[in-house]
């Protein structure tokens, strides 16, 4: 009986010195610094070269990081715009991310997220349906990490009906 006993108190301490390594890991782990959200002032707005695919250019918005690393997430606001002014010219960009869950990107000091917005080309519909005109660059947003920002990108854009759409952010540069 006594061996048993013996046995039975062995495990017990084998047991509550895992459970006090996991423990210890744990809180190692927990207290490790959080990485804080994205502020517009870290985040450079750019964009990568067009690709064209069955009446739609499809361009990547770049959000590098300039600073400390950070987190964002979420699907950018596009609006076309024109002139010093930056008038709208036609209705902003339509989600095609609607009912999908933004994942949260850690973007560490000199790293990317992008997103792909794409481009219909107006000649897709019928000129009285899109009444096309030409934008000079967009106005770019993502939530409260990046502010309106101008990003120079010559299209032309549908005014009645919406020809450009986006996304959900995602790791790298190619916003695919």
């Amino acid at each position: 009986m006594r061996s048993l006993r013996s046995v039975g108190i062995a495990i017990a301490t084998v047991l509550s010195s895992a459970v006090g390594i996991g423990a210890t890991t744990l809180l190692t782990t927990a207290s490790a610094a959080p990485v804080h959200n994205c502020v517009s002032s870290q985040i450079k707005v750019s964009h990568g070269p067009a690709q064209g695919t069955a009446g739609t250019t499809y361009y990547a918005i770049v959000f590098t990081n300039k600073g400390a690393a950070c987190a964002l997430w979420g699907v950018p606001t596009i609006q076309p715009v024109k002139g010093a002014a930056h008038h709208a010219v036609g209705p902003m960009a339509r989600s095609l991310s609607m009912g999908m869950m933004p994942v949260r990107q850690v973007v560490a000091k000199g790293h990317s997220v992008s997103v792909a917005i794409g481009v219909t080309d107006t000649g897709n519909y019928t000129p009285s349906a899109c009444v096309a005109a030409k934008a000079d660059g967009i106005l770019v947003a993502l939530g409260s990490f990046v502010h309106s920002t101008y990003v120079h990108l010559p299209i032309s854009v549908c005014t009645k009906l919406t020809s450009v759409t986006t996304k959900l952010i995602v790791p790298g540069m190619t916003g695919l």
